[in-house]
């Protein structure tokens, strides 16, 4: 068989997007057990086992601080849907698991979004869909961004105090003490000493 019937036969397979960041990475070598930057191909009925366990896990993270077991992600179909659609399950019992906004604790899942950030402990992982027509087949494929897709994404980057037009920050000091909490409003005058 040639090249062209084989392209023709193959089914679009979906493919789960995982970018991955932690702050050590530079200095750590945390992702080098897994196949970065290559389409890994699962069947469906398989886990992605994401920890620290080689025994246990397919995808193992190099690092003491992440557990043995630390999170799964599911494939299944909704009734009457040809895609596939994807769960998140943590399966420590020591570290939180965040997913969007939702904290997960110790065996309790939640769908996955077409795209969401999840995080445990000091890692950060950007899972996007990129949808298929295999029904039992999907690909993984782990990328390391250089940058936490927390701060890309603009969530939860920490703000800088707010500066009043005089240029002292509004949270200042009067005589050692604080100086009121509460906001100025724009017809009020201060007082600087």
């Amino acid at each position: 068989m040639n090249d062209n019937s084989k392209l023709e036969t193959e089914e679009l397979l979906t493919c789960l997007h995982v970018h991955l960041f932690h702050p050590n990475q530079a200095i750590s070598p945390l992702f080098h057990n897994l196949p970065l930057n290559q389409p890994y191909k699962m069947n469906a009925e398989d886990q992605v086992r994401l920890g620290r366990d080689g025994q246990t896990c397919v995808f193992v993270l190099n690092d003491t601080s992440v557990s043995r077991k630390q999170l799964t992600i599911q494939a299944y179909r909704k009734a009457g849907s040809p895609f596939l659609s994807f769960v998140i399950q943590n399966i420590s019992q020591k570290v939180k698991l965040m997913v969007g906004g939702s904290e997960l604790r110790y065996l309790e899942r939640a769908e996955l979004d077409d795209k969401v950030l999840c995080r445990f402990g000091r890692y950060e992982l950007l899972i996007w869909q990129e949808p298929g027509e295999s029904e039992n087949k999907f690909e993984v494929l782990f990328e390391i961004c250089n940058k936490p897709p927390s701060q890309e994404s603009g969530i939860d980057v920490p703000c800088k105090p707010p500066v009043m037009d005089t240029g002292v920050p509004w949270r200042s000091f009067e005589n050692g003490a604080p100086a009121s909490q509460e906001p100025l409003e724009s017809d009020e005058t201060v007082v600087l000493v």
